[in-house]
């Protein structure tokens, strides 16, 4: 387990804890009421296992930082982050991959019985979003943050709120239909013509495969033949000029700006980020400027001029840390609206 401890202090404070769950880590952070993460530990997956296992050292570690800050803080609320389909009614996990033992259990009650304080469960990836829009200080606005990998996910904050639909699947932008043809791509889920069938990394890999081999006399660079390629080295033939990358690059942002704009006209965020792994180098490369230009366009070009020109496309910016502070940020809005409870019921 690894380890980052707060400086001792004098003065009491309402902390929180936020628990992302991984199926190779467990991350757990204590965060105060302004959004700093005070302190933050990670321990493998495995080991722990079940919920309880992993709620038992997620309290156990808060209350090792709490008495490291003099005892005098208040842990005011838990809050737990977990991949997959969440229930949003039952808050128990209807699918999920690497976490055995975690189907269809009680989450927010077995969490709520270890903590002892005000608790709530999260999709990851609308933790995630949650930590970008408070960091962008949104306060009632909408946000959306869309991860961009082998699949593709996107959180979704709406109202402030984290949004995670009546059936646990609201934001899988990776499967909306952008291709609606007989020669539509087959996509992981079982269905044809999705986002991530075309702009997921094995579907940009394969992309690329079949434009060097439809293209006359092209030869497909060093360093591109390997099976295990990745989107940062094509952004980094791109950038070197090669045509054929930057063509595959361009359609790939053109597909997610499609899918985005979908999205932007149902919901009409203030904000849309672009996260994950395969951002073509992301703000710090011209490629990655290249590809969200390009997104940006798209956005605009397929959507009512009052979302479109409205809307604020960007790079996501927190990071490892996001899932940590949107499961202890979605902690601070439980323990807010079960102070507004008791106020409420005690007058």
């Amino acid at each position: 387990m690894t380890h980052r401890h707060p400086p001792t202090s004098n003065a009491t404070a309402r902390l929180h804890l936020g628990i992302d769950v991984g199926g190779t880590n467990v991350k757990l952070g204590l965060v105060d009421d302004a959004g700093q993460i005070l302190a933050q530990t990670s321990t493998p997956t495995r080991p722990l296992g079940t919920p309880e296992a992993v709620f038992a050292c997620a309290m156990q570690f808060a209350g090792e930082q709490l008495r490291l800050r003099g005892g005098s803080d208040e842990l005011a609320g838990v809050g737990l982050a977990v991949p997959g389909v969440l229930d949003t009614t039952a808050m128990a996990l209807r699918e999920v991959v690497n976490l055995p033992g975690w189907l269809d259990q009680p989450l927010l009650e077995l969490l709520s019985e270890a903590a002892g304080v005000p608790a709530m469960v999260v999709n990851d990836a609308n933790a995630a979003a949650l930590a970008e829009h408070a960091r962008r200080g949104l306060g009632p606005h909408s946000l959306a943050l869309v991860t961009l990998g082998t699949g593709i996910g996107c959180g979704l904050v709406v109202g402030g709120y984290p949004h995670g639909g009546d059936h646990g699947c609201a934001g899988e932008l990776g499967h909306i239909a952008v291709r609606f043809d007989d020669q539509a791509l087959p996509c992981t889920c079982g269905s044809r013509g999705h986002l991530e069938a075309y702009a997921g990394s094995g579907g940009v890999v394969a992309r690329l495969r079949s434009a060097f081999e439809s293209t006359a006399d092209a030869e497909i660079p060093q360093g591109l033949a390997a099976d295990s390629v990745t989107p940062r080295e094509i952004a980094a033939h791109a950038a070197d000029g090669d045509a054929i990358c930057l063509g595959v690059i361009d359609e790939t942002a053109h597909f997610v700006g499609a899918a985005i704009g979908m999205l932007a006209q149902v919901v009409d965020p203030a904000v849309v980020l672009l996260g994950g792994a395969m951002t073509f180098g992301g703000p710090d490369s011209v490629t990655g400027i290249r590809f969200i230009e390009h997104i940006r366009k798209t956005v605009r070009d397929t959507t009512l001029e009052q979302v479109g020109q409205n809307l604020i496309v960007d790079f996501a910016s927190l990071g490892n840390d996001a899932g940590i502070l949107g499961a202890a940020l979605v902690a601070r809005q439980a323990a807010a609206d079960a102070s507004i409870h008791i106020a409420t019921h005690s007058d």
